[in-house]
C-alpha cells in the first residue's frame, strides 16, 4: 500500500509538472501542423541546395567538391568543407547528412532537418522565457511563435535563411540564464558551445551575442556604481563560482566557432576581408554601408513587414499578412518599457534591448538589406508579447476589487486569443497558397518538373542563369555536373557571348529561365548569339509552374538543316 501510494504520488507530481508547462505541447503541435504538410513546397531554392543539400550529398557520397576559396579538410579521402559562404558555415550541411542518408536527396529530407531545429528553437524560447518571466509569459511566447508565419515558413526553408543560427543562439541564451541562476559550470560551457555554433552557422548571430555582451557590461557597470563603499558586487562564494565558469564558457565558444577561425587562417582572412571591403567600398550587391539613416529606414520597414508576415512571403503564392501583429507588438513594447523603467528591472528591459541591438547592427551588411536577415530575431516579438501579457495579468491579480480583476483578466485573455487566432489564420492561408501554387519565381516547384524532364537526357547541361544548377546537382546525389555560365553583370558581356560560341557544335543542353523570370537576363543574349553564329536554337522543353506560367526552358543548339 505504501509503495502504491508512493507511485500514485509520483505520477500525480509528474502530471502537475506537465500541466504547469501548459503552453509548450500545444505550441509544438501547432508548429508541426503548419510546418510539415507539403514540406517539399515551395520548390527547393538555389541557396538551400548550394549551402545545405549539395555539400551534404558530397560529404555523404564522396562526390567531387569545389570548396569555398579552396579551403577544406581531407579526412579518410573525403573533402570536408569549413564554410559554404564567407559568412555562412557548413554546419547545416553536416547536420543534414543523416536526414539525406535516410530520406534521399530531396527537398523534404533537407527541410526535415530545419523543422527539427524549429522544434528545438521553440523549446529553447519557452525555457528562456520561463526562467526570466514565468510560465505564463513562456507559454504565450511559444504559442505565438509557433503560429508566426515568418518563423514557420522560414523554418520550412531553414537553409534559405540559415535558421540553425537562431536555433543555437536561443539554446545558448536559455543555457546561459540557467547557468546564471544555478552557477553550474557545465551549463556555462554548453552555453558557450551553442553560441559558438550559432556564430559559425551564420555571422549575423553576432547581433544577438554583441547585444548580450554589451548588456552584461552595462549591468555590471550600473551595479558597480550603485554599490556602497566597501560592498562587493556579489557574495564571495557566488562570485568565485561565477568567475570560475567563464573560462569554460570561452572554451565552449571556441569549440563551436573554430571552423570559422580555421577558415580565415587558411584563406588569409576571407571573412574579414569581405567585412572590410563592405565597410570601405560597399557590398558587391551595391549597398552603401555609410548611408546609415537610409539603411535604418529600410530596416525599420522590413521589421514591420516581418512582424506582419507580409510582402516578403509573396513567393508562397500570395500575401496574407497578420492584421494585429504590428500594433500588438508595439503595444507590448510600450508596456514592457514602462514597467521595466518604472521598476528599473534589467530583466524586463533585456528583450527590448536585444531588439534594438539587432536593428542597429543590421544596418551594416556584407550582401544586401534583405528581410531574411531578421530570421535571427523572430522570437523577440513573441517574447515581448509574453512579457507584456504576463506583467499585465500579474498587475490585475494584485487588485483587490474582484469583479474588476476578473473582467480585466477575461479581456486580457480574449485579446491574447485574438492575436493567436489572427496569427494562425495568416499562417494557414500561406500554407493553403503554397500547397496550391507550389511557390513562385525562384521558389517554384517547377524545379522538380525540370529535374524529371532532364532524366531522359544524357547530354552535359549548361545553366544560363542563377537558380538552376545547384538544385539539379543535389537531386542527382551530386552525380550530375551542371556548368553555370552567366556572370553577375546586369547585362550579358562579350566574355559571356564568347564562352557560348566556344561551346556550339558540342552536344550540350542549355537551360534558361523563361522571359520575366530571370535573375540575370541571358535568354535574349543566348538566342542572339546562336543566330549570329549561324546556328538555331531548338526548344526541347518548356517547364511551367502550377498556374501554367513558364518558368524554365530547355534548349539544344543545332546547325541549320541538322
Amino acid at each position: 500500500m505504501i509503495d502504491g501510494g508512493t507511485g500514485s504520488q509520483r505520477r500525480a507530481s509528474i502530471w502537475r509538472r506537465v500541466a504547469a508547462h501548459w503552453g509548450l505541447a500545444p505550441a509544438l503541435a501547432l508548429f508541426l501542423a503548419l510546418a510539415l504538410p507539403g514540406l517539399a513546397q515551395p520548390g527547393l531554392h538555389y541557396d538551400e541546395a548550394l549551402e545545405g543539400g549539395l555539400p551534404a550529398v558530397q560529404i555523404l557520397y564522396g562526390g567531387a567538391m569545389t570548396p569555398l576559396n579552396g579551403v577544406a579538410l581531407t579526412i579518410g579521402g573525403r573533402t570536408l568543407p569549413l564554410m559554404v559562404q564567407n559568412h555562412i558555415g557548413a554546419l547545416q550541411a553536416y547536420l543534414a547528412v543523416p536526414f539525406v542518408a535516410l530520406g534521399g536527396a530531396t527537398a523534404t529530407s533537407l527541410r526535415l532537418m530545419t523543422v527539427a531545429g524549429g522544434l528545438i528553437t521553440l523549446v529553447a524560447v519557452y525555457t528562456l522565457a520561463a526562467q526570466l518571466y514565468g510560465r505564463l509569459a513562456a507559454g504565450y511566447a511559444a504559442l505565438w511563435l509557433a503560429t508566426f508565419a515568418s518563423f514557420v515558413f522560414w523554418t520550412r526553408q531553414g537553409v534559405f535563411v540559415t535558421s540553425l543560427a537562431l536555433c543555437f543562439a536561443m539554446c545558448a541564451l536559455a543555457l546561459g540564464v540557467a547557468w546564471w541562476r544555478t552557477r553550474r559550470a557545465w551549463l556555462a560551457a554548453c552555453a558557450g558551445l551553442c553560441m559558438g555554433l550559432a556564430v559559425y552557422a551564420k555571422l549575423n548571430a553576432l547581433w544577438l551575442l554583441n547585444g548580450v555582451l554589451l548588456w552584461l557590461a552595462l549591468w555590471a557597470g550600473a551595479t558597480w556604481l550603485r554599490r556602497r563603499p566597501g560592498q562587493t558586487m556579489q557574495p564571495a562564494g557566488r562570485r568565485r563560482r561565477g568567475t570560475s565558469a567563464l573560462p569554460l564558457a570561452f572554451l565552449g565558444f571556441g569549440a563551436g566557432v573554430w571552423p570559422l577561425i580555421a577558415y580565415n587562417l587558411l584563406s588569409g582572412g576571407a571573412t574579414l576581408r569581405t567585412v572590410e571591403q563592405s565597410a570601405a567600398a560597399g557590398t558587391y550587391l551595391g549597398v552603401d554601408n555609410a548611408q546609415i539613416a537610409q539603411n535604418l529606414r529600410t530596416r525599420l520597414a522590413q521589421v514591420a513587414d516581418v512582424l506582419r508576415s507580409g510582402d516578403h512571403l509573396w513567393y508562397l503564392g500570395g500575401v496574407f499578412p497578420s492584421r494585429l501583429a504590428v500594433g500588438a507588438v508595439l503595444l507590448a513594447l510600450i508596456v514592457t518599457l514602462l514597467i521595466g523603467l518604472r521598476r528599473r528591472s534589467a530583466r524586463l528591459l533585456f528583450v527590448p534591448w536585444l531588439g534594438l541591438m539587432v536593428i542597429a547592427q543590421s544596418c551594416f551588411t556584407i550582401s544586401a538589406l534583405w528581410p531574411t536577415h531578421f530570421a535571427i530575431a523572430t522570437p523577440l516579438p513573441a517574447l515581448l508579447l509574453g512579457i507584456a501579457l504576463s506583467q499585465l495579468a500579474a498587475a490585475l491579480r494584485r487588485r483587490r476589487r474582484g469583479r474588476l480583476r476578473r473582467a480585466g483578466l477575461a479581456l486580457l485573455g480574449a485579446f491574447g486569443v485574438a492575436l493567436l487566432a489572427d496569427q494562425s489564420l495568416s499562417s494557414m492561408r500561406y500554407l493553403r497558397a503554397v500547397l496550391t501554387t507550389g511557390g513562385e519565381s525562384f521558389h517554384s516547384a517547377a524545379i522538380y518538373d525540370l529535374n524529371a524532364a532532364l532524366a531522359a537526357h544524357r547530354e552535359p547541361i549548361i545553366a544560363l542563369d542563377w537558380g538552376i544548377a545547384a538544385q539539379l546537382a543535389y537531386f542527382s546525389g551530386g552525380q550530375r555536373s551542371v556548368e553555370e555560365l552567366y556572370g553577375y553583370e546586369p547585362s550579358a558581356s562579350d566574355a559571356f557571348r564568347a564562352a557560348l560560341r566556344a561551346r556550339f557544335g558540342a552536344p550540350y543542353l542549355y537551360i534558361t529561365h523563361a522571359e520575366r523570370q530571370e535573375a540575370f537576363p541571358r535568354r535574349a543574349a543566348f538566342l542572339e548569339t546562336v543566330a549570329a553564329a549561324g546556328y538555331w536554337a531548338e526548344r526541347v522543353a518548356t517547364i511551367p509552374d502550377a498556374r501554367g506560367v513558364p518558368i524554365f526552358e530547355v534548349w539544344r543548339v543545332r546547325l541549320p538543316g541538322s
